[in-house]
């Protein structure tokens, strides 16, 4: 029972998950960017500070939600049932930068996700 609640005690208290965005994308977001979807579940009406990191030099990581978008790093209040959805783009912002880029989002309490790297000439 110790064992368990030490678990617990260390455990981050947020989840973050990455897949592809299927959804229609907010007027807000940027046409040639990669988009994905980041799911964000944890306490009910938290508010956490997620931060994107390893981003390619020449990319910007951008945090989207249907009102505006935060350039690596953005702020999220979860809702009463604990979850947010964002809109997380790559965008390549030169042409002298590297083809393809991923990312690594944190929350900075021990949570994080791999973003999949995006590819864009």
């Amino acid at each position: 029972m110790i064992v368990l609640a030490v678990l617990l005690a260390i455990a981050p208290s947020t989840s973050l998950s990455i897949g592809p965005w299927t959804g229609s994308d907010f007027q807000t977001t940027t046409d040639g960017a990669a988009k994905f979807r980041l799911e964000v579940s944890g306490k009910p009406n938290a508010t956490l500070r997620l931060r994107a990191t390893g981003v390619a030099q020449g990319w910007l990581a951008a945090f989207c939600t249907p009102h505006l978008c935060s350039p690596q790093q953005v702020g999220v209040q979860l809702s009463s049932s604990g979850n947010a959805v964002l809109q997380f783009e790559l965008i390549r912002e030169s042409s002298a930068a590297p083809t393809a880029s991923g990312a690594t989002i944190t929350d900075g309490a021990g949570a994080s996700v791999s973003v999949p790297s995006a590819h864009r000439q």
